[in-house]
């Protein structure tokens, strides 16, 4: 192979990449959002309880479950939080956000070395972006694998290898459905909660 065509080549790979990244990243962000987010939900439900407690004494034969299910969620909520802290998704998304990036700058500059003829100049230019290609991999944790269906899945019609295959639209849309009910029902289960017990 030509210079020009490991060029092309090797950008087509970083595209590929440089999506999976930017889809990286926004999962990650999304993730940091909803837990957040949840906290916020499940501390002020504990302590908006705790306070109706006090005004309205639940019956004996509920008061024991309902002290030991606060007492529990307090203790689950701050295992959670201890927990989330070490997922660091903002950090870890800064770090994706930086290497899509570099691999644009990359991606730019095969490009442009795709379209010229072959050059000792050319040789030396394209090993060199290789080798910052592979340093930027290094740097960068490994996407999920369903960051790189999710990018091609926005791609559409405009990919012209990697096509999606029937497995994957499963996969994907098996992902999306499930996330979607997990949180749904992390944030209503609160408010479940509080009917179950209002019509008990």
């Amino acid at each position: 192979m030509t210079t020009s065509e490991r060029a092309s080549e090797l950008a087509n790979n970083i595209w590929f990449t440089r999506k999976a990244w930017i889809n990286a990243e926004d999962r990650l962000l999304k993730n940091d959002f909803h837990t957040q987010l949840l906290m916020v939900v499940y501390a002020s439900y504990t302590s908006c309880l705790s306070v109706v407690l006090l005004k309205y004494e639940p019956r004996p034969i509920d008061k024991s479950f309902i002290d030991t299910s606060l007492a529990v969620l307090s203790i689950v909520l701050l295992a959670l939080s201890l927990y989330l802290n070490t997922k660091s998704f903002k950090d870890r998304a800064a770090r994706f956000k930086s290497g899509y990036h570099d691999l644009q700058s990359i991606e730019d500059r095969l490009k442009s070395l795709a379209g010229q003829p072959a050059t000792q100049e050319g040789e030396h230019e394209f090993a060199m972006l290789a080798e910052h290609y592979n340093k930027t991999l290094r740097d960068v944790e490994n996407h999920a694998e369903l960051d790189d269906i999710r990018s091609r899945v926005l791609a559409g019609t405009r990919l012209s290898s990697r096509h999606l295959t029937r497995q994957d639209y499963v996969r994907y849309f098996w992902w999306r459905i499930w996330r979607f009910l997990g949180l749904a029902g992390a944030y209503c289960a609160p408010i479940a909660a509080v009917i179950r017990y209002s019509f008990k």
